[in-house]
């Protein structure tokens, strides 16, 4: 390529190529570099041939035609060969020049100026100018300079030409088009920030001796120049961006020649962290719904404030970092956050090797994105570091109000900014510990919410709306949730979790870091975390030992996940490594890591079991493994490859082992395999075996169980045999609007059994009870149909029970997955349980709640104590009912901690039930006009299986025995299996106008046997 200088176009055509060949193979090319077509005629454009060192032209050609800017033009030997006519505009056929000739280019006629020179004219070199390639004779030149207007200076080829071999053509024709510019793409920048761009050029057939930039900023210059120094060799230049650029979009071209290239510098405005975050829920910047990323990058400017660390499931680490905008450069915006998290994935730096340093201010380009509603940013540069150790930015009280969607716009309006947790803010749950990615968090409220106030220290947390302790319907926005996301980094250990905590502990100190969001939750992912030891949550109305003489107790338990460390080869998923089962697919996060781990949680709901709940007559427990490959053979649990070894569950078994080996009470298994969910986990039963034993399958454990219910029963409904799962098809007309799983009405169909309890240990009296452990469906505001189908399913049971069995005595109860009356997680109240209570059933919840209302719940869920664990009785057994009670001794206490022993076994806190093992005897009131007999029945709340002398004595009040009433002192018998006798007091009629008058009656049986409940009762005489 030419080294002619952009700046200054040619202003008149030249010599660029000259052919001096074999024969009359000549030509002449001639190049327009004038940025304009020329007219060749109009202008009188001559080529004159200055012979054997003449002074005089031999020969004048007056060209015809006109030439395109940037174009050649082409005079030829009509005579040459064909490639050179090929590209020829004009021909002529006299005697032509040879290598000693001078050839002169001019415009304006023969007279006119010299445009351009080949060779000397009035001089004859001999037989040509040059040497070798790069010379006149028998070769062909190109020009390498620019245009010589000197016809009687030197004339040295080498100089201005580049020479090739004879009869060479190819570039006949197309001079200038060979060089080649290269600018690159648009050059991008952020405000304030310098930037350069090297372009360069190459000439395969030339040396590129310039490159020249043009834009329309001085901004934009040219720094830098180095031109090429052989032919085929490359030049460059550097364009430079000056940190005043302002912001927009501005076009740079790069010339040389005739050859060119552009390219486009874009200045971006920096942002503040608010503009990006904006005043709603997502990023103006990120894709307007969804998961993604913008397809535009930005450039940001914040602090860098906090580093982060996190787990995947697979255990990798996964870093991010806080950003905030420094105090005074914020958007000045309270509806926007003015901080954002900043993912970085599996790469401890960012795009380009910045490692984020906290307390640097920088400007980052990245891209906007909306990750289940975090809004973040992602892949991530750092352009340039502002300034370093800056902490001038605001770290917020954690103070969000009581109303939830007020307490959710507060925290979207700062997330991912810093944030305070005051000291001293009071502690309203167990740690809760997610395993598959080690994330734990513990709820909290303000050191000045009112709930810390309340005078009793049981009453000092968050309770679901419709609670007592609770009553107004504003969602519990005031809940603070602690994550761990700054503690591993502290750490720099992705298991590292928040510090344990159980519910009424207190805040040490400020805890202080970014507000980040997943899973619906918001959480600050604070540095560092402790507390201070508060009440203990399980001295709230605790179980207590019964009189076993008197009294029997019952339970309801979900052990949470009760999987032993045995590869049940019968199961796809019940172990780690297992291949799964239909519908269950690893990894299986809910079984034991290894042998040890079961034997901490079977040996903690061993010593719960015996020591908080004092060992109850039954337990009607949910979520044990189905597994039945062992046996207990002589006190020991042995197990084998045969399933279905012993019709009992292998985990509840291995568990009523450890209790009786902690000195607690002696305990069997019972279950009906047949109601185990996909995955594994039944409902079953725990029964002392010196008290309970499991009675003849009658009603409906036989095979008619007369349930009553608008879908037909399965197949395994008509099984004989005690305990014993019911279940049948869920209607097609069920609302699945909110889910469902499976077409049957259960996942994890209720275990019926029906028991023989002894009103003592050991003794020969006894009684029936029925029980029926559940697991419903689970998430309260999922599979809403469902569930209410499995509660109209339950009390079909409970009533065929009570058909055929008119003195049956019924507990209902297990993880029902639902809130009872009042309490519902929808709105308008979809009352879930309904056919329960319609059916007559009893809820002990509101004996607890109207007892003690702060010890009414057994889960706590995201920092709300709620109650998801029922027990239900028929009427007959609440009449039995001494207390209820709920073991605080899981829901409140941290996850994964060994610290606090057999504590947080479970996520669920049992309830146990005390009922009255003896017949209760009472007496009603009566009342008879005078005359007429009072007939007092002394009643027994159920038969007995031996005859029962009753004694009677009546007392005068108002009535006066002999005047009034024949006063009785009598006994009697009730017999065994009766439930009544009537003692008759007769009264006389004196015909003396009075008011009624009243008498006592006293009734009295062996107290060893039954209970006096109520043997007073007042007989009222009517006056005629």
């Amino acid at each position: 390529m030419l080294g002619i200088p952009a700046q200054a176009a040619e202003t008149s055509l030249f010599f660029s190529e000259y052919i001096e060949g074999t024969s009359n193979n000549k030509a002449l090319e001639i190049y327009n570099g004038t940025g304009a077509p020329v007219d060749l005629a109009a202008n009188q454009y001559v080529v004159q041939m200055y012979f054997n060192g003449s002074a005089t032209a031999g020969l004048t050609i007056a060209l015809t035609g006109a030439v395109a800017s940037d174009d050649v033009f082409v005079l030829a030997n009509s005579a040459a060969s064909a490639p050179i006519l090929a590209q020829a505009d004009q021909v002529n056929g006299a005697g032509w020049f040879n290598g000693d000739d001078a050839i002169v280019l001019r415009s304006g006629g023969a007279a006119g100026p010299i445009l351009d020179v080949i060779g000397q004219v009035g001089l004859d070199p001999g037989t040509e100018w040059g040497a070798g390639l790069a010379s006149t004779a028998d070769n062909t030149l190109r020009r390498l300079g620019h245009p010589d207007t000197e016809p009687a200076d030197a004339f040295d080829p080498g100089a201005q030409w580049q020479g090739f071999a004879t009869d060479t053509f190819d570039g006949l024709g197309s001079f200038g088009l060979s060089t080649v510019l290269t600018c690159g793409g648009p050059l991008t920048l952020s405000q304030g920030e310098t930037g350069s761009r090297v372009v360069t050029g190459v000439d395969p057939d030339g040396i590129v001796t310039e490159l020249n930039v043009t834009s329309s900023s001085p901004s934009i210059t040219r720094t830098d120049f180095t031109p090429a120094t052989e032919v085929g060799g490359t030049a460059s230049a550097t364009v430079s961006v000056a940190a005043d650029l302002a912001v927009g979009s501005y076009p740079v071209t790069v010339t040389s020649g005739t050859a060119s290239c552009a390219f486009t510098v874009t200045v971006n405005a920096v942002l503040t962290v608010g503009e990006v975050q904006g005043p709603g829920a997502r990023s103006p910047l990120a894709p307007a719904s969804g998961n993604g990323s913008s397809s535009t990058t930005y450039e940001v400017q914040g602090v860098v404030t906090q580093r982060t660390l996190a787990r995947t499931s697979a255990g990798a680490d996964q870093f991010g970092f806080f950003l905030q905008s420094r105090t005074g450069a914020t958007d000045n915006n309270p509806a926007t956050s003015d901080g954002i998290f900043v993912f970085m994935g599996s790469f401890s730096s960012l795009i380009g090797g910045y490692v984020p340093v906290v307390g640097d201010e920088v400007v980052l380009r990245a891209r906007v994105a909306e990750f289940f509603n975090l809004t973040q940013l992602t892949s991530a540069s750092m352009l340039r570091v502002v300034a370093q150790n800056v902490t001038a930015y605001e770290v917020a009280d954690a103070v969000p109000p009581a109303d939830l969607i007020a307490a959710n716009q507060f925290w979207e309006q700062h997330e991912g900014a810093q944030l305070r947790v005051r000291s001293g803010s009071g502690v309203v749950s167990g740690r809760d510990v997610f395993a598959s990615t080690a994330d734990g968090e513990v709820f909290l409220v303000d050191v000045d919410d009112p709930a810390l106030d309340r005078p009793d220290p049981f009453a000092r947390r968050v309770f679901r709306d419709s609670h007592p302790l609770d009553g107004v319907a504003d969602g519990n926005g005031n809940r603070i949730m602690l994550g761990s996301m700054g503690v591993k980094w502290v750490a720099q250990d992705n298991t590292a979790l928040v510090a344990p905590a159980h519910t009424f502990d207190t805040l040490s100190g400020d805890a202080v870091g970014g507000l980040y969001f997943s899973f619906d939750k918001y959480g600050i992912q604070a540095s560092s975390v402790s507390f201070v030891s508060g009440t203990d949550p399980s001295t709230n109305l605790a179980p207590t030992p019964i009189d076993r003489n008197r009294e029997f107790s019952v339970a309801t338990y979900n052990v949470e996940n009760l999987y032993d460390f045995r590869d049940d080869p019968f199961d796809g998923c019940d172990f780690l490594g297992n291949t799964g089962c239909p519908g269950v697919s690893p990894p299986f996060d809910y079984v034991p890591l290894n042998e040890a781990d079961y034997q901490e949680h079977l040996q903690a709901l061993a010593t719960q079991i015996r020591t908080d709940l004092h060992s109850p007559d039954l337990l009607l427990v949910q979520e044990a493994e189905d597994q039945d490959i062992c046996s207990v053979v002589s006190g020991v649990l042995t197990c084998g490859a045969v399933d279905n070894a012993d019709g009992k569950p292998d985990t509840l078994q291995e568990l009523a082992l450890a209790v009786a080996a902690g000195g607690g009470g002696a305990y069997d298994a019972a279950y009906d395999r047949d109601g185990a969910d996909d995955r594994g986990i039944v409902a079953a039963f725990l029964y002392r075996t010196d008290r309970l034993s499991l009675a003849a399958p009658t009603g409906v454990l036989g095979a008619t169980p007369g349930v009553q219910y608008r879908a037909p029963g399965l197949p395994s409904n008509v099984d004989v045999q005690n305990p014993k799962t019911l279940n049948a098809d869920l209607p097609d007309d069920v609302d699945t609007s909110t889910g469902v799983d499976g077409s049957d009405v259960y996942t994890r169909a209720p275990q019926v059994g029906r028991f023989t309890v002894a009103a003592k240990p050991g003794g020969t009296e006894s009684f029936t009870i029925w029980a029926v452990s559940n697991h419903f469906s689970s998430t309260p505001q999922a599979r809403v149909g469902q569930r209410r189908e499995q509660a109209a399913y339950g009390a079909a049971i409970v009533t065929a029970i009570e058909a055929g069995d008119p003195n049956a005595r019924v507990v209902y109860g297990g993880d029902l997955n639902v809130f009872p009356r009042p309490d519902d997680p929808l709105s308008p109240p979809s009352d879930q349980l309904a056919p329960l209570y319609q059916q007559g059933l009893d809820s002990l919840w509101e004996d607890l709640v109207a007892l003690n209302p702060a010890s009414a719940y057994s889960y706590v869920f995201q920092g709300q104590a709620q109650t998801l664990d029922h027990v239900f009785v028929n009427q007959r057994l609440h009449d039995d009912l001494v207390r209820i009670r709920a073991a605080h001794v899981n829901a409140d206490w941290p996850a994964d901690f060994a610290g606090d022993g057999a504590r947080g076994a479970s996520d669920h806190d049992p309830q146990v039930a005390v009922f009255s093992s003896r017949a209760r005897l009472t007496v009603a009131d009566v009342s008879a006009v005078e005359g007429q007999p009072l007939n007092f029945v002394v009643s027994l709340s159920r038969p007995l299986s031996v005859d029962l002398p009753v004694c009677a004595v009546s007392l005068p009040d108002t009535a006066l025995p002999v005047l009034d009433f024949t006063p009785i002192a009598a006994c009697a018998t009730i017999a065994a299996g009766a439930t009544a006798i009537t003692f008759a007091v007769p009264t006389r009629a004196d015909g003396k106008p009075e008011g009624s008058e009243r008498l006592w009656l006293i009734s009295v049986a062996d107290p060893r046997v039954v209970d006096l409940t109520d043997p007073v009762a007042a007989g009222t005489v009517l006056n005629q």
